[in-house]
Parts: C-alpha cells; structure tokens; sequence
C-alpha cells in the first residue's frame, strides 16, 4: 500500500471506529512502510525508493498532523456560502454576487408548489446577503412568483406589472435602482414576451433557475435585462432548505418532486415545470425531521403529481418491486421501474413525528394502490383525506383530455377509496366547457357530482394554453357564455351536494389543528379538520387535557376537540387550484 493510502485509510477509519484502533493502524501502516532490509548496501532501486520515502516524509512532517484529523472529526466544518462555493463568472465579481443588505419583496400566485418555490427563492438570497421586506415601498427588489395554468392568471401579473411600472418610475434617484423580477411558470411559457412587453422587467428566472437569481440580479445592476428559463431534467432543490415565509405558521409545504409526465391535453404544467423528477427519500425526511424540530404541527407533501414519486438516486433503489397502477388506469407514457416509491416515502414520514399531521397533494388517480390506501388507514397521523381530480364526468372528454381512465374506472376507483379508508374526505378538480364537450358531457359531469359528493371541489371554466396537445389538436370551440353558464351550473350542484356530505359533521367531535384567530370574527378562532375542512370556534378558556384543573385558551399550533354545531365551510379559494394533475 502506497503510504500516502495509508494516511488517507486512517482518515477514513477515524470517521468510522474506535480512536485508540485508528492511532494503532496510522502507526502501524507508517512503520511497515519505512523498515529496511539488513543489507548495509542497498541497491541503486532500493535508493530510489529511500528517496521517495525521504521526500513523502519531508512532505508529511509539514502537513496535518494526527490532531488535525481528530479536531476535523469532532467538529463539523462550516458549510460556505453558495457564494463562496461556486466561482463566479467571468464578466462578474464575488462582491457583486452579494446582495449587499438590498431589500427584497416577494409576492406568490398560484398553487402550494409556488408557495414552496418562494421559500426555495428566498433561501437562495438569503444566503447571498439580501435581506427581506414585507414593505412594497422600502423594497430593492420586488419578486412576483407567478402561475400560468389559465389565462385569467396571467392577466393578474400583468396588471400588476402595470401597477409597479408607477412604482418603478417614481423611485427617488438618491436610492439604488429597483429592480422587478418574474419567477416561475410564467417566466418560463411567455420568456420574450415579458421582456418585449414590458421594458420594466429586469430578470426572469423560471422554475429551475432559482439558484441563478444572485447572478440575474447582479447582471441586472448593470442596467441590462437578465433571464435564465432553461428546464433542468435533474432539479430538485434537495440540498435547498426553505425558510418559512410566517414565522407563526403551524404547517409548511415540503416538495417532494418537480415536473410531470402525464402530458393531460389541457396541461400547461410539463411545458413549463419540465419532465417529473423525485427528491432523494433522505432529503426529504431531513427536512421533515427540522419542521418537526421547529415545533410544525403539520406538513403537506408537494408535488404536480406527488404520488407518482419515485426515488432514483441510489443503484440499489432501481431493484425496488414495481408498483402497480388503480385498476383500470393507464398512463400516456412508457411503464416505469424500480426506484423508492410513494408509499415508502409516507410511510417514512410519518414515523417521524406521531403528532404532526401529513396531508398531500395533487395526487393523480392512476397512482393510488392498495399499499397507499392501506398506509393512510393505519397511520393516524396521515389525514383522512383525498384529493381526487377528476377533470369530467364523460369518458369521451375524459379520452380528449388523455387522463387515461374511464369514468367508470374513476367511480370504481371511489368506491374502493372509501371502502379501505372509512369516512374519508374527498375533494376534486373539475374544468367546465374543455374542446368538444357537448350539452350531454357536461350532464354527465353533473352527474358526478352528484353520484360522489365531494366535501371540497375546485371548479374552473377551461382555459386553452398554447404548447398543449389541445392547442395543436383540438379546437376551443365552446363559447365563453356557455363555459361560464356549465361552471355555474357545476358551482351549485357541488354546493348543495358538499352541504350534504358535511352534515355529518354536525354533533361530531372533531379534532382541530388551531390555525389562528378568524378572519371573520375577533372572538373566534379557526382551524382545520382531519378531512381539511375549516371550522371556526369560540376563542373561550377551555380545559388543558394534559392538567384537568388547568384552564387555557387555545393557541396557533394547538390541538383541540370542537363539537360543531353548524355546518363548517367546505368550498375552498380558487388560488389554492392545481391542474397540473
């Protein structure tokens, strides 16, 4: 062995075992390198090799001595910046990577998995000296995290952009200049666009791109736009830890997978977000077990189709058994195999922490075996509740939209649900008015609707997107009045069906996770079921479970048992909608 290997096999063996049978191997390896024969005229090799040895040993005397590798071991070293990690480029400096304490103002639009990018965003700041605002007035740079799945969407970016042109246009010269930024599916669909359209915008960056924002806005400084959309087929952010945008928060978002292979027509999501890839199993728990740390009561695990996850990163995981689809489902893409897959993962996590609730979403209903259903049932920690999407009641339109199940296949799908999972909540997606859909398909929506009574649905007119198989293929040919007219329609049916199912929750004593005081009402408070339906209660002294002579008031992040006596609220904000799935 080459006594340089030696060194190094310590060093390995130091991190590994015993120190007393480190010390004796780095002896023992070194005096077996440095005997010599008996023969007092070595030859021209063996002077050779004393020569070699001599200058090893000149070399080793001046390095790390043996402390150095038990100070090395005992203490971590301090991870650098990702400033001081990565070498700039040519055309900039270290110095201007940094933020250098500007003020940075981040507004989300759209889903959690926007929510989650924002955290992911400001992490990577952050790290880089910028130091955040919730003051729109005092920012330096002003961040819209923004969501492209509709149209109307789209038009909200714009129309803010328009505001903060004023904003922009108004800055006091003796301040540094403020910089406007788009980040995310936006920034990916419109790229050009934006820039063309709208001069103000400084930087783009879209969904795999975050990383680069210190480099975006520095070039920005010079007074030259800067955009990086590029897709990345390996992106996951796992080394990235979010920070929390609400210090009070009592549940946080943790992606677990990025992108989507569905390819649905409709579907904006895998032209703007990219192929679906999964964080490594161990990053995930990792930053499971720190929201637990922190006191979190509540995690929600992201994904554009979360319970197809499947966990690639190691050799050996690729000779995992496969999992099979829902009866009756199919995919529009080649069979995958191998891999660590969803049920592993919730499984995992919800042994971590036994009083933190573990919900997830959006789900796409292909990827729903029995091992997942059967882990939902048994864990009391992960929530009875399902988010189902739908999309329509009609197996024609249902094959238009290339969701690869029938609805009969989907009805059956419900049945088995709520068979393995007693009392489950179920929520859906549905989209009114989708290229061809006659009077009759949108009666068989109805239909649905009716037939599953859902306790919370999303419901939205369908909005064409250009780059999906339904703008190359199919044709946007019902009228804007009849979408709204079928979306109204579909609107009431869910009311009055949802008013139903959630009647049952009145007399019920529910579990609620307190969120906060109630918007609607300074002397109440408010929270969410197991089933995520909000319930507000009187903000009253209560009996504390764990001392019953202790009187208290509930706080944000508590459990407490609500009897409620009317009916909770059960139709959700259209912001919290993902068609991505």
């Amino acid at each position: 062995m080459h006594p340089l290997q030696c060194v190094l096999r310590a060093q390995r063996c130091l991190r590994r075992g015993p120190l007393a049978s480190v010390s004796w191997l780095l002896l023992r390896t070194c005096r077996a390198h440095s005997s010599v024969p008996s023969s007092a005229c070595p030859s021209p090799e063996r002077q050779q090799e004393d020569g070699v040895w001599k200058d090893f040993s000149s070399r080793l005397a001046t390095g790390p001595t043996f402390q150095d590798f038990l100070r090395s071991a005992s203490v971590p070293p301090e991870q650098p910046s990702s400033s001081e990690v990565e070498d700039p480029p040519p055309y900039l400096t270290v110095d201007e990577l940094l933020g250098r304490q500007r003020r940075v103002y981040l507004e989300t639009y759209g889903c959690q998995m926007n929510v989650n990018d924002t955290e992911i965003a400001w992490s990577i700041l952050q790290k880089s000296g910028y130091l955040r605002t919730s003051n729109l007035q005092e920012a330096d740079v002003i961040l819209l995290v923004t969501c492209s799945i509709r149209g109307k969407a789209e038009q909200t970016i714009w129309n803010r952009l328009h505001q903060l042109k004023s904003l922009k246009s108004k800055r006091l010269r003796s301040r540094v200049p403020l910089r406007i930024g788009i980040l995310g599916c936006m920034a990916e669909r419109l790229k050009e666009e934006i820039l063309n359209r709208e001069k103000m915008v400084d930087i783009l960056a879209g969904p795999d791109a975050y990383r680069d924002l210190p480099r975006l806005l520095a070039v920005a400084e010079s007074g030259q736009q800067a955009a990086n959309v590029l897709l990345s087929l390996d992106e996951t952010y796992a080394d990235v830890m979010p920070v929390q945008t609400s210090p009070s928060a009592t549940s946080a978002f943790v992606s677990i997978m990025r992108g989507c292979d569905n390819m649905c027509s409709y579907c904006i999501v895998p032209f703007t977000r990219g192929r679906e890839r999964s964080r490594p199993v161990a990053s995930i728990l990792e930053e499971v077990r720190k929201l637990s740390e922190q006191g979190l009561k509540e995690v929600t695990l992201l994904g554009q189709n979360v319970n197809s996850f499947r966990d690639n990163s190691e050799v050996q995981f690729n000779n995992a058994v496969s999992t099979n689809l829902s009866r009756g489902f199919s995919t529009n893409y080649k069979a995958k195999q191998g891999g660590l897959r969803f049920a592993h993962l919730l499984d995992q996590v919800s042994r971590i922490d036994p009083e933190m609730r573990i919900r997830f979403t959006s789900p796409h209903p292909k990827d729903f075996p029995d091992e997942v259903l059967q882990l939902i049932h048994e864990r009391d920690n992960i929530c009875k509740q399902i988010h189902l999407p739908a999309q329509s009641g009609s197996s024609r339109v249902l094959e238009a939209m290339r969701r690869g199940y029938s609805r009969e296949a989907y009805v059956e799908l419900i049945q088995h649900i709520r068979e393995s999972i007693p009392g489950v909540s179920l929520s859906s997606d549905f989209i009114a008015g989708f290229c061809g859909e006659t009077e009759e398909d949108h009666l068989q929506t109805v239909s649905l609707l009716r037939e599953v009574r859902y306790n919370i649905g999303f419901l939205f007119a369908y909005s064409m997107r250009q780059k999906t198989r339904a703008y190359h293929r199919l044709k946007d040919d019902i009228p804007e009045e009849v979408k709204l007219r079928r979306l109204e329609e579909l609107i009431t049916v869910f009311r009055e069906e949802a008013t139903k199912a959630n009647k049952s929750f009145v007399g019920c004593t529910q579990l609620v996770l307190v969120e906060g005081p109630s918007k609607r009402s300074a002397t109440d408070l408010c929270g969410r079921n197991d089933g995520n339906l909000k319930v507000i209660f009187a903000d009253v002294e209560m009996e504390d479970a764990t001392d019953s002579g202790l009187r208290v008031r509930a706080q944000p992040g508590d459990y407490v048992l609500v009897k409620t006596p009317v009916l909770m609220r059960m139709l959700q904000p259209p912001s919290v909608f993902s068609a991505g799935s």
